[in-house]
């Protein structure tokens, strides 16, 4: 109501500086109408609705806010069913330029999976699941393959860095390799993927550090130096 009365139909609200102070001001309210009503539920029986509806609003307004989607995969992770969610995520990540929607719906995935596993080695019994782990794993996946196809996705180390590691999870080392080789090309300058890639492949380390060097990255001392000092 406060956005519609601010910024009425046909007042170019996007023109103005003012507009963007404007919109901050909104955004600093949302986030304190939304942490009034967690308060609520926090200290009297309170329903999870206008909370959950609450933060669809918002973060549909704000979708690069962290901390709204940080509450939104805590209360979205009581529940039993992932299809809403899902497409509410899929409804952002379509329409969104920021990479956050992506990250917290990856987020949000791999929180349903240790879930699903947790519940399946409940007191060492083997109990039937819903969900299939498998089924899981693919759409994690999928989830990491279409955020690197946006702009902002491919240009971000953190984005290679969790994909990376979610594949090292899994024991699939080939396809780990050629995703670090793909962060490379994307992401050249990360130093940080490399140093990942020299603890998840530490056979590779000389091949690695060959690629340090070529793009020159600072190697604090050669490989054939600290094997001397090693032997000494």
């Amino acid at each position: 109501k406060l956005n519609s009365s601010v910024f009425p139909e046909g007042s170019g609200e996007g023109d103005s500086a003012s507009s963007q102070s404007w919109t901050s001001v909104l955004e600093a309210i949302t986030l304190m109408h939304t942490s009034l009503l967690r308060f609520h539920m926090k200290v009297s029986v309170y329903p999870l609705a206008p909370l959950r509806e609450a933060l669809s609003q918002a973060l549909k307004l704000y979708p690069g806010n962290q901390v709204l989607w940080r509450s939104y995969v805590q209360i979205q992770n009581k529940s039993h069913s992932a299809s809403k969610t899902r497409r509410f995520f899929d409804t952002i990540t379509r329409s969104a330029k920021p990479l956050e929607p992506w990250l917290f719906a990856i987020e949000a995935e791999k929180l349903r999976k240790r879930l699903v596993e947790t519940v399946q080695r409940l007191d060492g019994r083997e109990i039937h699941a819903t969900i299939p782990e498998t089924g899981l794993m693919h759409r994690i996946q999928a989830l990491f393959e279409n955020a690197m196809r946006s702009d902002s996705g491919s240009q971000c180390p953190l984005l290679w860095r969790m994909y990376l590691n979610f594949l090292v999870s899994l024991g699939n080392k080939e396809r780990s390799k050629g995703v670090f080789y793909k962060a490379l090309q994307n992401c050249p300058w990360a130093k940080v993927l490399y140093l990942d890639a020299v603890e998840y492949f530490p056979d590779e380390m000389q091949e690695i550090l060959d690629l340090m060097t070529e793009k020159e990255l600072r190697v604090r001392l050669p490989l054939e130096e600290l094997e001397l000092l090693l032997e000494d």
